[in-house]
């Protein structure tokens, strides 16, 4: 808890000092790679407890900070593009509904997913098509591998 604390005091005053010009150290992939780290902390911190059903969906924000910090770094987005928070969202939504088992994450997940596939096919990019439709093809398969276990 001590090194928690200390850590956040030291961020704190690194972002003091830096917005009031003291120390010039900003770069345009700092953000990205805070939010990414984030994500990756959250992540690891619900995976290495184990999935606990009232911590399951701590990876709707993970995943989105997660997503968005790591295609931002990549510069394969702008960040002032929609595509990326759709497809950062909706993966968010795949892990805990993937995670957590509940059914009436089913609607907003096809939602999303709808909005991705056309939110990718609106910009062109024809990787982020390609997410989208592994992420669509993921939930599918496991969705039937749900009904034929349950059938039996």
């Amino acid at each position: 808890m001590r090194q928690t604390v200390i850590a956040i005091i030291a961020l704190l005053i690194v972002f003091t000092l830096e917005t009031f010009h003291i120390i010039q150290w900003y770069d345009t992939s700092v953000w990205p790679l805070i939010v990414f780290s984030f994500g990756l902390i959250v992540h690891i911190y619900v995976f290495k407890r184990g999935v606990r059903e009232h911590e399951v969906f701590l990876l709707l924000p993970a995943a989105i900070a997660l997503w968005m910090g790591a295609l931002a770094f990549g510069h394969y987005f702008s960040l002032n593009d929609g595509t990326m928070y759709v497809l950062a969202f909706t993966i968010g939504l795949f892990e805990w509904w993937l995670f957590s088992g509940e059914e009436w994450l089913k609607t907003p997940l096809l939602f999303c997913f709808g909005c991705s596939v056309a939110a990718s096919l609106e910009t062109g990019d024809i990787f982020l098509l390609l997410v989208v439709l592994t992420i669509g093809i993921g939930a599918y398969m496991y969705n039937i591998k749900n009904e034929r276990a349950n059938a039996h």
